[in-house]
């Protein structure tokens, strides 16, 4: 049973963070959040919650994805699943998944996260260290083409303070850490490569925060740099560089990067997958 409430705003322009939240009736969308973990050892863990609406073709459906990754064991947990018709999907003002498997539950402040799989389950409390920050150009991402059509309304909260419990294999842990959630989405052609784009969240220990998003098929890029104390700013004079390249199932992608920021932290920046 589908329990999806809709808003009725177009997304771009946006309004508010509450219309924006819920899921809109045109075009592609996605409530996402990423973190880094560690146990009381030290040992470090990242997890992965994404939950999608999709249309290609005039078929819409929602994909619900999960991963946890043990970086010392160097073992990566991937868990994928879509749904038809709305099937089991939750998108209220206080909750978003997929009943018993994955759900983020939200209050004044704060966010839960429960994921529960036959490799790992998640317990997680995540609470704001700062207020939530539209990315670009007031909220606007255009999505690598000129076209009113090709953007994304885009909003996050860029850093969480994240403590729980990881149950990986036979291993239970306390953890804790740093979260970043998104909420995205919007008109533009998702199977139309010159949409594709590469995205980083840069979350340094000082508590600055860099988002960029770059399209690798045009000039085009856009970011938005987030102070220590929650300000923040339009991030678009950078520069990107891949350092090499991967290919799988035919398709050739970055692999690791080059980042100038002018003025921002040590300007030079070398990102290692």
């Amino acid at each position: 049973m589908a329990n999806i409430q809709y808003t009725t705003s177009p997304g771009v322009p946006p309004r508010s963070m509450e219309e924006e939240f819920l899921s809109h009736k045109n075009g592609s969308e996605w409530w996402y959040c990423t973190s880094y973990l560690n146990d009381e050892s030290g040992r470090l863990y990242s997890f992965q919650f994404t939950l999608a609406k999709v249309i290609i073709y005039g078929i819409k459906m929602h994909i619900l994805m999960t991963v946890v990754s043990d970086f010392e064991a160097g073992e990566h947990y991937y868990s994928q699943q879509a749904f038809f018709f709305g099937r089991n999907i939750s998108i209220t003002p206080t909750l978003i998944g997929v009943s018993g498997q994955a759900e983020i539950r939200f209050s004044e402040r704060k966010l839960d996260l429960n994921i529960t799989t036959k490799d790992y389950s998640l317990s997680l409390e995540m609470n704001t260290v700062k207020p939530l920050v539209w990315h670009c150009d007031n909220g606007v991402l255009r999505m690598g083409l000129d076209d009113p059509m090709q953007t994304n309304y885009y909003w996050s909260y860029t850093n969480l303070a994240v403590s729980g419990k990881l149950a990986l294999g036979n291993r239970e842990a306390e953890v804790s850490g740093k979260a970043w959630f998104d909420r995205q989405g919007g008109t533009y052609n998702i199977i139309n490569r010159w949409t594709h784009w590469e995205w980083f969240s840069l979350r340094f220990f000082d508590d600055d925060e860099v988002m960029l998003f770059s399209f690798p098929q045009s000039s085009y890029q856009d970011g938005t740099f987030i102070d220590k104390t929650g300000n923040s700013r339009r991030l678009n004079d950078y520069d990107i560089k891949p350092l090499s390249y991967t290919e799988a199932g035919g398709h050739k992608f970055s692999l690791g990067w080059e980042v100038k920021m002018r003025g921002i932290k040590d300007e030079n920046c070398t990102i290692r997958p």
